[in-house]
């Protein structure tokens, strides 16, 4: 009997082991595959993360449940709208009588059929076709061009077009986001995305009178030449130029003060002249600001002083400092031929303050209006 007992008691702790066992072994799997998934989990957070992140935006779960857009989709609606008015450009030149893919334009006043675009487009070019992004297309013809400041004007024969928007480049900051949207090698409505790198850039050219540039990271590749670069309010705030040979990441626009005053010179005179001051500058490095000890944070040196020029006349010379322009402090390169255009416009002088031999001095000077071609043959 005590035998019996024993038996059993070992059956049922025996029994007892292997179910505990196996209860062990159980939730070491489910662990197992709570801790897999959890890893599965964590490995495609960073993707929803780098969303928000790329955006610069509120975080995810701020916006209405009812959001269709992701934070990085806000370029979608104003890449529909100003692309309507982006068209492309094919040619037949003299010697080649197939058609080219040339480049693009901007579409600005939809009434007339006027577009916009590179002088260099149209260059040599026998015949012009644009192309809508609806797919019309029509022959254009050039009505007005300026070789020295790289803008054509083109007409085409139709009525109430899309058209773009212009805004403004000055408000424009480095850093602040803009798009491309072109037609290269022949892909029409082609949009990249990048950034104002800088303002104020030149082209190593001497036949080029474009010493304003907007610099962008955004591609701009051949076929860009005469496309949109466009701001996050969906205007047009440049056209597209060129891209630096063998850069990454460099790209060039015209800004869109310059190129609305060249179109309506050209729409009225066929010819186009530039309100001048008659000197050259450059913004003066930090290290010789710091060492002059002045007072600002930013200025421009005069480089050099053109002859029987406005400039020359009050008595301007090379290697002045400007540290301030219309009681305004020096923003940038920019910041005079702004000043400048406009005082010409309206006919008024620019009052500029001079640092010289450590001491101030206060400028007047009234722009004059200067045809391309003469202010060519005094920079050579």
């Amino acid at each position: 009997m005590n035998g019996h007992h024993l038996w059993r008691d070992l059956g049922l702790w025996l029994v007892g082991m292997f179910v505990g066992a196996g209860l062990v072994l159980l939730g070491r799997q489910m662990g197992y595959q709570e801790a897999f998934h959890e890893r599965r989990d964590l490995s495609q957070t960073p993707s929803v993360r780098s969303v928000s992140t790329l955006a610069r935006s509120a975080p995810s779960e701020t916006l209405p449940p009812s959001a269709t857009l992701s934070p990085v989709d806000f370029w979608v609606p104003i890449v529909e709208k100003v692309g309507q008015a982006v068209v492309s450009i094919e040619t037949t030149e003299r010697n080649l009588p197939t058609e080219q893919n040339a480049g693009a334009g901007v579409i600005f006043d939809g009434r007339r059929g006027l577009i916009v675009t590179n002088y260099h487009v149209t260059e040599g070019a026998k015949e012009l076709f644009v192309t809508l992004r609806d797919g019309r297309r029509f022959r254009a013809q050039v009505i007005g061009s300026e070789p020295h400041m790289d803008i054509a004007v083109l007409q085409v024969p139709a009525r109430n077009l899309p058209e773009a928007k212009f805004g403004s480049s000055e408000t424009l900051k480095e850093g602040a986001w803009v798009i491309a949207i072109g037609n290269p090698f022949g892909f029409s409505n082609t949009v990249t995305v990048g950034v104002v790198s800088a303002k104020g850039r030149r082209l190593p050219d001497e036949s080029v009178l474009l010493d304003d540039l907007i610099q962008t990271d955004a591609a701009i590749n051949p076929g860009n030449s005469g496309g949109a670069l466009v701001n996050s309010k969906g205007e047009v705030v440049g056209i597209n130029v060129a891209m630096r040979p063998g850069a990454q990441g460099i790209a060039f626009a015209i800004p869109i003060e310059t190129v609305r005053d060249v179109v309506e010179q050209l729409l009225r005179h066929q010819r186009v002249r530039q309100p001048i001051l008659g000197v050259s500058y450059e913004m003066l490095p930090d290290e010789e600001r710091r060492r002059l000890n002045l007072p600002v944070e930013r200025a421009l040196r005069i480089s050099e002083v053109m002859s029987n020029l406005p400039a020359a006349r009050v008595g301007l010379r090379q290697d002045d400092i400007i540290v301030a322009i219309n009681g305004q402090p020096v923003k940038d390169t920019g910041h005079l031929r702004s000043v400048v255009r406009q005082a010409a416009r309206k006919g008024q002088s620019v009052q500029l303050r001079i640092f010289r031999d450590g001491r101030s001095l206060d400028v007047s000077v009234r722009p004059e209006w200067v045809p391309i071609q003469d202010l060519l043959r005094r920079m050579r």
